[in-house]
This record gives structure tokens, C-alpha cells and sequence, in this order.
């Protein structure tokens, strides 16, 4: 049983990637845009906290709002994110940040094993107390 709504996204590689086949895991579902200016360090922060926690359970699916498909999987690429990471290439036409209500970016839903969003927009420390907590 899923309790948000739907995505289902391709990767750069075309390949849809369904965030409710995620179930079982603790997901953070994150928003975010190549042209965001603090986009490099705020991946670099992810890495640590995934790296930390993938092992036990943990996984990151990533939706890129953006219309450039080259900047997005050159982003991807060159950053070596580790997760799952998608794009509609609709950006700020994309339905899903309506369907999940996003009016600023980044931002980010922790979705706990049983498929309930219990935290919304967490970051650093806080986003890490939360996952150990679920793991």
C-alpha cells in the first residue's frame, strides 16, 4: 500500500523507475534542478548520508525538474550520483510537483518501509535522526 502519490519516471537511460517498487525501504524522495546554484553541495551531502545508510535499507529517488536532458545526465554523470535518479523533462510543467503540492526547490518527503510520508523537506542532521530512527 502506497500513501503518496504515484511516480513513475524514466532514468537518463530511458528506463522507467517506479517509486512505489521501492517498497520495503526507507526512500527519500527528492526534488531538485541542475539549475538550482547549490545543487553540487547539496548531492555531496546526500552521497555522505546514502553511503551511511544504503547498506541497511536506505534508498534515494531523485526527481530532476529541468527541460535540458543534456544538463540533467551531464549533472548525473559528473556528480556520480549513486541513486535512482529521474526526469519527465517537463520542469516546472511537471505534474508531479503539483501532485505532491512543491511550490520551491529543493525539496524532499521521507517515506518510511510501510509506504507513509513522515517528514517533509529535512536536511543534515535532522534528515539523518529521522532515518536512523526508521532503519
Amino acid at each position: 500500500v502506497v500513501n503518496f502519490p504515484e511516480i513513475s519516471m524514466p532514468d537518463m537511460y530511458g528506463n522507467k523507475q517506479s517509486l512505489p517498487s521501492l517498497g520495503g525501504k526507507v526512500v527519500l524522495l527528492h526534488f531538485w534542478s541542475v539549475a538550482m546554484g547549490n545543487a553540487n553541495a547539496m548531492n555531496a551531502d546526500l552521497k555522505e548520508t546514502y553511503a551511511k545508510y544504503h547498506e541497511q535499507g536506505f534508498e534515494i529517488y531523485q526527481v530532476a525538474i529541468d527541460t535540458s536532458k543534456a544538463l540533467w545526465i551531464n549533472a548525473v554523470q559528473e556528480q556520480k550520483l549513486p541513486w535512482i535518479s529521474v526526469s519527465d523533462m517537463l520542469g516546472e510543467a511537471s505534474p508531479t510537483l503539483g501532485a505532491y503540492n512543491i511550490s520551491n526547490l529543493p525539496a524532499n518527503f521521507l517515506i518510511d518501509r510501510k509506504g507513509n510520508i513522515i517528514g517533509k523537506n529535512l536536511m543534515g542532521d535532522e534528515l539523518e535522526a529521522q532515518i536512523k530512527k526508521l532503519i
